[in-house]
């Protein structure tokens, strides 16, 4: 089995869970000569990913739709056996089933019960977007805060960061699939938006949680929103006000720092779906590997 999914360079571990998930559910003594498109908002038009494969079998499993102004369709290359949520379904006029994200497939594992029961050592954690790294110094913030910092990029693996997440009381996440985790592991969760509307753009970004939180029963849930300053614009009108005397780097980090702070520090609503629906997407999802495997 090939697994598509999207790589940064530097990682990111929503999607690098799947050549480390996919392998431990899907029979290795089984070959099986196809495509598998599991985690990911990866079902659009003329996706780079599917270059080279146009004329070869795909698995579709739990994928999110990114909207766009192209039409989607899929040949009969295309196996598409659920996807990520209502959002992507109707996307897709209707023409195939949706459970909720392939994420949720973790709780498959054999050893799940180890991940789930580990012991609570953080209070709150705090996960940024893997593209809001740049923008500032997360580490100092968490620190600031006295709560403990989870890197999206997953330097020590999936093993830690799945750990990490699983040993928090309380998740407070700008990446989706923070949430999604939290969620998988029945911790409580709230989300942030900073970089997203800008790196991913607003359409997208609201799609895809939207298109989740559908799937397992969950709406109106508050969003706690954090301005980003942008450089270009701002960095030159601060550099005139001041006559060159301020460093505009220095003060957009340093004022998008004391708005996180503040941010973080006001929440008080965090979001978990229900047990019920996770049981029966717990089913559902059991059923869809066994017919793969």
């Amino acid at each position: 089995m090939n697994y598509l999914y999207y790589k940064d360079k530097k990682g990111n571990f929503g999607d690098d869970l799947n050549p480390w998930l996919w392998p431990k559910l899907i029979e290795k003594e089984k070959e099986i000569d196809k495509h598998f498109v599991g985690i990911g908002t990866v079902l659009f038009e003329n996706n780079s990913l599917f270059t080279g494969f146009k004329n070869e079998q795909k698995i579709v499993f739990g994928s999110g739709v990114r909207p766009s102004y192209s039409q989607l369709s899929f040949d009969e290359t295309w196996d598409i056996r659920f996807l990520r949520g209502p959002m992507s379904a109707s996307f897709l006029d209707g023409k195939y089933k949706y459970i909720t994200d392939a994420a949720y497939a973790l709780r498959q594992l054999p050893d799940f019960d180890k991940f789930q029961s580990t012991p609570k050592k953080h209070e709150i954690s705090f996960i940024p977007y893997f593209q809001s790294l740049s923008y500032l110094n997360w580490k100092q913030i968490c620190a600031d805060l006295n709560i403990n910092y989870i890197s999206p990029h997953a330097e020590l693996g999936i093993d830690h960061i799945l750990t990490e997440i699983a040993s928090s009381k309380l998740i407070i996440t700008e990446a989706m699939h923070g949430a999604i985790i939290a969620d998988i592991f029945r911790i409580p969760w709230h989300r942030i938006v900073f970089s997203t509307p800008h790196n991913e753009g607003g359409m997208v970004s609201e799609f895809k949680w939207n298109d989740w939180m559908q799937s397992v029963g969950l709406k109106n849930i508050d969003v706690s929103q954090v301005k980003l300053y942008r450089k270009p614009f701002l960095h030159n009108w601060i550099k005139s006000i001041s006559n060159g005397m301020i460093n505009a780097e220095f003060y957009l980090r340093n004022v998008g720092k004391s708005d996180m702070i503040n941010t973080i520090s006001s929440i008080k609503n965090y979001y978990l779906s229900s047990d019920t629906i996770v049981s029966e997407v717990d089913e559902k999802i059991h059923d869809e590997l066994k017919l793969i495997r």
